[in-house]
């Protein structure tokens, strides 16, 4: 699913053309431009100077979720951007090795998870991950959930110099926070040690991503297996 961003400042109308344009290229994938060329050249010329096509090329969101998401990150990230695989982690055995050598010194990254309990979530960071370095400083990172809850969570007051915003173990994937406040572990698709919610950094809990009950720990911490997660370089 495709999603068009205005690069203009200024307000604008989307009008019918637009929906009709969206619409052939979600239902007409193969003969796109073909199509377009012959039926709406003046509307593909003034799409290409006023828009941005953005795709987040998910395995893990719904067409729903992935539109959300890009809202999201639009909203907050105040700038028009494109997206890259770096690391899906079924298609590398899981293996947070593996992710460093993909993820590494890639500039700004988001991650997207989704655990067994079905929920999706994730964190994104303006600084690259770096195996070699400890700690990160971010200022700029937060957490987000789509499901069951859809939330940004930012770094706390405390927190706001982005101090240990980022974590780097031997072993491990993404961490983020000083608690950690998200973390993936080596082989998390056979363990149930990744989890949420230690909210040391970050401003959320377990339950403020939607976990509930016996999903929860006696530290409103939500541990659980992955069922998948993946890594996309942010283009500005």
């Amino acid at each position: 699913m495709f999603f068009f961003w205005k690069t203009k400042k200024k307000k604008q109308i989307i009008n019918n053309n637009l929906v009709i344009f969206g619409f052939i290229r979600e239902n007409f994938n193969q003969n796109i431009t073909t199509l377009i060329f012959s039926i709406f050249p003046i509307v593909l010329i003034e799409l290409v100077i006023d828009y941005v096509i953005i795709r987040i090329d998910s395995k893990i969101l719904s067409g729903k979720e992935e539109e959300c998401l890009i809202h999201l990150l639009n909203d907050r990230l105040k700038s028009n951007f494109t997206t890259q695989l770096l690391y899906r982690a079924s298609e590398h055995n899981f293996n947070s090795n593996k992710f460093h050598e993909k993820c590494d010194e890639k500039g700004s990254t988001i991650v997207i998870i989704k655990n067994t309990y079905n929920h999706v979530y994730g964190g994104y960071s303006k600084v690259s991950w770096n195996k070699d370095l400890q700690t990160r400083t971010d200022p700029n990172s937060f957490l987000w959930c789509l499901k069951p809850k859809v939330k940004i969570f930012e770094l706390k007051s405390s927190e706001k110099d982005g101090n240990q915003a980022m974590w780097n173990y031997e072993g491990y994937g993404p961490l983020y926070g000083r608690g950690n406040d998200l973390w993936i572990t080596d082989k998390c698709n056979k363990n149930i040690s990744s989890g949420y919610g230690s909210g040391q950094s970050y401003n959320c809990n377990g339950g403020d991503y939607g976990a509930t009950g016996e999903m929860l720990n006696n530290y409103s911490q939500c541990y659980s297996t992955i069922s998948e997660y993946e890594v996309f370089k942010i283009n500005f």
